[in-house]
C-alpha cells in the first residue's frame, strides 16, 4: 500500500484546499451572519463551528465522493484503498481528524511521511489510504 505522491506535492495541495475551504468557511458564515443575527449576537464558538463542519465536509465529501479536491486534482493526485476503491465515511472521518492532530503537532504528521517506508503521512497509514498520482 504505497504512496506515490511526494510531501511538497502534497503541501501543494493542501495550501490550495485551504484557501478553498476556508473561502467558503467565511461565506457560509457570512451567511449566517447577515441571516439569524445582529451585529453583536455571535458568538466565537459557534463561529469556530460552522468553520470546522464546512471544512469537515468540503474534504471528506471531496475525498468519498469524487477521490480528490480541488487542490488535489490540481496537484494531479487522488486518494483511495490499497484495493483501488473510494474511501469509506469511515475512513474519511479519521483521516480528517488523525490529518488535523498532525497539522497542529508542527506538521509533524506530515513530515512522518519522510521516514516511512511506504510515503505515508500518519494519517494515511491510520486511515488506510493513500495518494495516488493521475
Amino acid at each position: 500500500m504505497k504512496s506515490d505522491v511526494s510531501l511538497l506535492r502534497r503541501l501543494g495541495a493542501i495550501a490550495y484546499d485551504i484557501i478553498l475551504a476556508f473561502s467558503l468557511a467565511f461565506f457560509i458564515v457570512g451567511a449566517i451572519l447577515i441571516a439569524f443575527f445582529d451585529k453583536q449576537a455571535q458568538t466565537d464558538l459557534l463561529m469556530f463551528g460552522v468553520y470546522l463542519i464546512t471544512v469537515y465536509f468540503y474534504f471528506t465529501w471531496s475525498w468519498v465522493k469524487g477521490r480528490q479536491t480541488l487542490g488535489m486534482k490540481t496537484w494531479k493526485f487522488q486518494i483511495g484503498q490499497s484495493n483501488g476503491d473510494n474511501i469509506t465515511h469511515k475512513q474519511a472521518f479519521v483521516r480528517f481528524t488523525l490529518a488535523t492532530i498532525s497539522f497542529a503537532v508542527v506538521g509533524l504528521g506530515f513530515v512522518y511521511q519522510l521516514f516511512n517506508k511506504d510515503n505515508l503521512a500518519w494519517h494515511d497509514k491510520h486511515s488506510k489510504t493513500r495518494l495516488i498520482k493521475n
